[in-house]
Parts: C-alpha cells; sequence; structure tokens
C-alpha cells in the first residue's frame, strides 16, 4: 500500500515535515533512498543551520505576535484537547526517560474521570491518552474509552502507547471505537530494542503487526502512527525486515535517528548530554551550535503547550505542560474544580502572560526545557477559529 513515512516529523526540526518537503516520502524503497540522500544533503548545504537558526530567531521576535495572538486569546477560552494521564506507571524502562524515577505512581479513578469528562462535554473537543505513563497499564482503560461515546461533543480520541499491551482484548476495543493509535515503537532490532527499552521485542512486535492487519481487515480503520527513534542509521532503518512490513500497512511512521538529535530533556530531568555521549555517535547536544533542540532551550517565544491543550494528571492535578513528567507545576486539580477554572484561571493566565512578555526564565519549570516550542506551531493544529485541522491525524507529539 502507499502511504506517508516523515523523515524528522519534529515541528521545530527545520528538515522536519512542516518545514522542508523533502522529507515527506512514499513507501517505495527508490523513494526513501532519495528522500534520505536529499536530507543529507540540504543539512550540508553552506551555512543551512545557521540560516535556519536566525530564520527562527526573527520568526519567534515579538514583531511577529501579532499572527498567531487571535488564535492563541481563542483557545485560552477554553482547551481544544485534553491530555490525560490515566496512569503515569509504565512497564518499559527506556534509557532516555525519566519515568523509572517517579517515585508516586497510581492511575485515575473512575469517579474522577467521570467528573473530568462530563465537564468537558458541555463544550467539547478531543481527548488524547498517554504522556508520561503506558495508557493500556490501565485496568479500567476500556471502560474509560466506552465512556466516551456518550459524549458526542468529543470528536476525536487517540492514544500514545508502547505497543506491549495491545493486545487482542484492547484491540478491537480502540478500533470498535474510532480511538487513533500512535505507537512508539522506537527501535526495530531485538537486541537494540530490548537493551534500551527492557521490554520483549517479539511481544511487541507480534503485538504491532497483529493490530495493522485487523485495522486493515475494519470497516473503518483507524489512523495509525508509528514513531521511531532509532539508534541505527538511515539506511539500516529502511532495509529492516521489520521495517519492511510496517510498510504493508496503511500507516504513517515518524522515522528520526537519535543522531539529529531528536531526544528531550524533560524540563532538566534527564541528563541528554551524558545520554548522548553514551548512546549517539554525534557526541553531546551541546556541542552543536545551531541545533534545533538548543535553540529551542534557547528561545523566549512564548510556548505552545500553554494553549494547545490541557495536561491532566492521573490523580486530577493539571501541570503545566506535557513536559512536567513529575508535576513540578500544578494549576489546580479537576477533583476540585472545574477546566474552565483553571483553563482560563489566574495560574495559567499568569503563566501565559509572562511567556507573552518574554519572561520564560522566570518560570521555573521552563528555565531547561528543550521541549519549549514556539506558540506559532499552534496554527499547525488549528484554524484561525480555533478548530482542530481536519487535515491533521494527531495532536500528539
Amino acid at each position: 500500500m502507499n502511504k506517508l513515512t516523515t523523515i524528522n516529523r519534529d515541528p521545530e526540526d527545520p528538515n522536519s515535515s512542516s518545514a522542508s518537503s523533502t522529507q515527506d516520502i512514499r513507501s517505495s524503497k527508490h523513494s526513501k533512498s532519495l528522500a534520505t540522500r536529499m536530507k543529507a544533503w540540504i543539512k550540508k548545504l553552506p551555512y543551512f543551520w545557521e540560516l535556519d537558526y536566525f530564520r527562527r530567531k526573527v520568526y519567534d521576535s515579538p514583531a511577529f505576535d501579532f499572527t498567531v495572538k487571535p488564535l492563541a486569546d481563542s483557545l485560552s477560552r477554553w482547551p481544544g484537547a485534553l491530555l490525560i494521564d490515566v496512569t503515569n506507571r509504565c512497564n518499559a524502562k527506556c534509557v532516555w526517560c525519566p519515568n523509572p524515577d517517579l517515585t508516586e505512581v497510581g492511575s485515575m479513578k473512575m469517579n474522577l474521570y467521570r467528573k473530568i469528562i462530563d465537564d468537558y462535554a458541555t463544550r467539547g473537543g478531543m481527548i488524547s491518552f498517554g504522556t508520561f505513563g503506558e495508557p493500556l497499564m490501565d485496568k479500567t482503560f476500556r471502560e474509560k474509552i466506552e465512556y466516551l461515546q456518550k459524549v458526542p461533543r468529543i470528536h476525536k480520541t487517540e492514544v500514545l502507547t508502547n505497543g506491549f499491551f495491545l493486545n487482542d482484548a484492547i484491540r478491537p476495543v480502540l478500533i470498535e471505537n474510532s480511538v487513533a493509535v500512535d505507537i512508539s515503537l522506537d527501535e526495530l532490532d531485538k537486541d537494540t530494542f530490548e537493551n534500551v527499552k527492557k521490554m520483549s521485542f517479539e511481544v511487541v512486535r507480534d503485538n504491532i503487526l497483529e493490530f495493522l492487519h485487523e485495522n486493515s481487515q475494519a470497516s473503518q480503520p483507524v489512523p495509525v502512527n508509528i514513531r521511531i527513534k532509532t539508534l541505527k542509521t538511515m539506511e539500516a532503518t529502511l532495509n529492516n525486515d521489520f521495517f519492511r512490513a510496517l510498510n504493508d500497512y496503511d500507516c504513517s511512521i515518524a522515522l528520526t535517528p537519535i543522531n539529529d538529535n531528536i531526544i528531550s530533556n524533560w524540563a532538566g530531568m534527564f541528563d541528554k548530554d551524558n545520554f548522548l555521549k553514551e548512546y549517539s555517535e554525534s557526541g553531546p547536544a551541546s556541542s552543536i551550535k545551531f541545533n534545533h533542540k538548543r535553540f529551542n532551550s534557547l528561545n523566549k517565544a512564548p510556548c505552545t503547550q500553554l494553549w494547545k491543550w490541557m495536561v491532566v494528571y492521573w490523580d486530577g492535578s493539571v501541570v503545566l505542560c506535557c513536559a512536567d513528567m513529575f508535576a513540578q507545576s500544578t494549576m489546580g486539580n479537576l477533583s476540585e474544580r472545574s477546566i474552565e477554572d483553571i483553563w482560563s484561571g489566574p495560574e495559567l493566565t499568569k503563566v501565559r502572560e509572562q511567556m507573552i512578555a518574554r519572561q520564560r526564565f522566570e518560570i521555573p519549570l521552563c528555565q531547561n526545557c528543550d521541549i519549549h516550542l514556539s506558540w506559532h506551531n499552534l496554527q499547525h493544529y488549528y484554524d484561525s477559529q480555533g478548530n482542530f485541522r481536519s487535515g491533521n491525524r494527531f495532536i500528539i507529539g
């Protein structure tokens, strides 16, 4: 089947699909090889990284805020999406993730979940599951998905999973309830996969292939995206047998070599430089002067996270953004307050005002973050009226 493979989908990566059409390639082997060569050639152009670095610096200056401010104002009145962390437990122990360091873990209780969904149903939007943990570990996940069928104003649902629990019990639930599935697969060969993710490669591989097969047979297949964040070379990945098997199905693939510095530092909670020194051929990110992640860590422009969605922790706490795995900055709790009260309340309003005033580094969580993305990226997800763009398959990521 023809389907889209995207190399470097990060919206702040100058070689991503949002910045360069050369990265959208069809699944034929010839096209992939051509795109790989094109990507390498573009990166080698004289002063490419420097020019793009300064282009972004100019575009993210206050002079261009007028292009996104009306949309941000509209989104500040009601969240277009809820990113719900139904559990922060995770069976994987990925070497690039600080989740194993969490000391307070749990799953969202159904009564709290129903309260949140009933509140959100008054105006609606989309629901995204999974950010700090593995949502399919939640024993009531099926019940939570089925509860959404009572809420017609929730027009889109998606889940981010590592695939380990994507078994025959949950697969039909996702397909029958039209839940888009974003799979964080990463490595494609057994040894590397089990070395960096600390879970069974065979289980994940078989689950994914079975899911893709069942989805392809469904009367209304759900959107599927597969994230591959790999230590391997691009050429080795494209020629991998598992990768070829994935290409037999109608799904998108976000393929990013770790050497391109896609790893995030989780708001300074993860020692990325030491990780890259050990695992990446390119060495620490700080050694690359014009790297896009370095730009993110220095950029003073308002961050898209404060308007893109409301991030809800498993205990009902609303945290500042999807980088706040340790719930360092809570804006309120939905067990006690309404969505509107928190979303348009004094806590979030103050942080948004600080961001617009270019006072990012006065916000503790934001001081060391390289996930920081300029609010101009809101236009990638929402139209001028604040409606989710129909051409986007996912809001996760």
